[in-house]
């Protein structure tokens, strides 16, 4: 036999192969049948796990599912019903894992009480699309270990832990259609958990709201926000016990439309050496993509322990800040710098920015600070503002701009009224460095 027809007899038998190993089976756990198997995880054992493979499920299966190694797997309900798999193990385990599995896809189901819902493990790709993980003693949906998850129109709802967690150097996509979204709510822990993990949300595609801790908490991650172009599009963290936490050296950027609203004490924290960006903007037609910061008792945005956040655009962080709150303003620094390029700072109970423990403001290009109850800016402890114009510092209880005596401002302050600082130009600003404050 020549070289060229066994190379054609090779092509033939490798494509016989894949085409036999493909399946497509249906479970019945409710009602089992012939043609049936009674569950999912004797469906798995039936198949070869190099795939592709097709699983279809109908009624409740009380059983945790084990997914090791399989490639291109389909678990998804029968068309037109929602399957469910509940927890059978006592004391409760995981529902459903993926253990080291590549082209996973998870659709239509109800997966519920056990220690953890769903755990997308030890490099693992996965995509969920239509699932509800809910009423887990423990965290709701887990990717971790170098894994990778895709999220559709999905929700992780009244899980005694987290809702979401990243972690261990997974990462995680978070999209859907138009008028569709993914829901993170009533959970017992944080709504969302990004632990040395990168998490990446959509077109305003995320609702994280009445969680009992923060909306989101990351920790030496990276998170990513697109908004969408509008209101309605948004991003929204609403009704957590706090906003969105960047500690230790994490980052996170944020584009178009997101709601920080009426989450306990603080709506956004920066921390230990993190930073955050905000990029908003108007359209030809009017239409704005903004990050609004709003109705916190305490700081709306709290950024300290050499940290840095830049605004840019038409943000807003309004209605902060409550009379009985030590730490009200709308942006509280502390050892850290802000830089507010077009943004809005108004309305807030306390000063609209206070600044102490060598501290840096910058006001650009259209910033506004005004109709706060307190100074407008305050510098304490070796702090320092610079202003370029055009910026607007108007309406406030106190000062436009107030400093101690370690404290200064320079720039261009023309057109702004009752300064209380040594005002120096900018070229002969004194240098200040930085010492690490604890919060």
């Amino acid at each position: 036999m020549n070289a060229r027809v066994m190379w054609s007899v090779m092509v033939l038998y490798l494509a016989l192969n894949v085409s036999a190993s493909a399946a497509n089976v249906s479970v019945n756990c409710t009602n089992p049948q012939t043609g049936t198997f009674p569950s999912i995880t004797a469906a798995l054992n039936s198949l070869d796990p190099a795939g592709p493979n097709v699983i279809t499920v109908q009624g409740t299966c009380k059983e945790n599912v084990f997914i090791f190694y399989y490639q291109r797997l389909t678990i998804q309900s029968a068309p037109g019903q929602t399957a469910v798999i509940e927890n059978a193990a006592n004391p409760a385990g995981i529902v459903l894992q993926a253990f080291g599995c590549r082209g996973l896809l998870l659709v239509n189901l109800v997966i519920q009480g056990g220690s953890v819902g769903l755990l997308v493990n030890q490099a693992s790709e996965a995509v969920i699309q239509n699932l509800v993980v809910k009423d887990n003693p423990g965290d709701g949906i887990v990717a971790q270990i170098d894994s990778t998850l895709g999220v559709e129109s999905s929700k992780s709802i009244n899980n005694g832990g987290v809702g979401l967690t990243v972690a261990s150097k997974a990462n995680a996509t978070l999209s859907t259609v138009p008028g569709e979204t993914i829901l993170v709510s009533g959970n017992g822990g944080n709504g969302v958990v990004v632990d040395a993990g990168y998490l990446q949300v959509n077109f305003g595609a995320i609702r994280v709201q009445h969680n009992a801790g923060a909306a989101v908490f990351v920790a030496q991650g990276e998170l990513l926000m697109f908004g969408g172009n509008v209101a309605g599009a948004a991003n929204v963290f609403q009704n957590n016990g706090e906003g969105i936490d960047l500690f230790d050296t994490s980052s996170a950027r944020f584009f178009g439309s997101n709601l920080i609203q009426n989450n306990g004490e603080v709506g956004l924290q920066v921390v230990g050496g993190s930073s955050a960006e905000f990029l908003a903007f108007t359209l030809p037609d009017g239409t704005i993509g903004q990050t609004i910061v709003q109705g916190h008792s305490g700081p709306g945005v709290n950024v300290v322990r050499t940290s840095a956040a830049t605004f840019n655009g038409p943000n807003v962080i309004r209605h902060n800040g409550s009379a009985s709150d030590s730490l009200r303003s709308g942006i509280r620094i502390e050892h850290s710098s802000v830089t507010l390029d077009g943004t809005t700072i108004a309305g807030n109970t306390g000063p609209g920015i206070v600044a102490s423990e060598s501290s840096t403001v910058n006001l650009l290009d259209g910033a506004v600070v005004r109709n706060n109850s307190e100074d407008g800016v305050r510098l304490k402890f070796q702090s320092n503002s610079g202003v370029s114009q055009p910026v607007t510092i108007s309406g406030n209880g106190g000062s436009s701009v107030s400093c101690d005596a370690s404290s200064l401002a320079f720039g261009d302050f023309t057109g702004i009224k009752n300064v209380n600082c040594n005002v120096q130009p900018e070229a002969d600003r004194a240098s200040t460095k930085s010492r690490v404050v604890l919060h």
